[in-house]
């Protein structure tokens, strides 16, 4: 017997995008938010650090 999966996707063709694999254009379209959040950290925490130092210091 032979059952089909109608269900199954049809192999298609890759996309222009996802022909040419990765591009850092791509990557940071795709991830900016991740990498605002990074930033804002990152300048808490040196800021936090700055602070900290200039407040100890004698």
């Amino acid at each position: 017997m032979n059952f089909q999966q109608e269900h199954l996707p049809k192999d298609r063709p890759a996309s222009e995008r996802e022909g040419y694999g990765f591009s850092l254009e791509h990557f940071l379209e795709d991830q900016w938010m991740y990498l605002i959040g990074i930033l804002i950290v990152l300048a808490v925490f040196f800021y936090a650090r700055y602070a900290w130092r200039k407040r100890n210091r004698r």
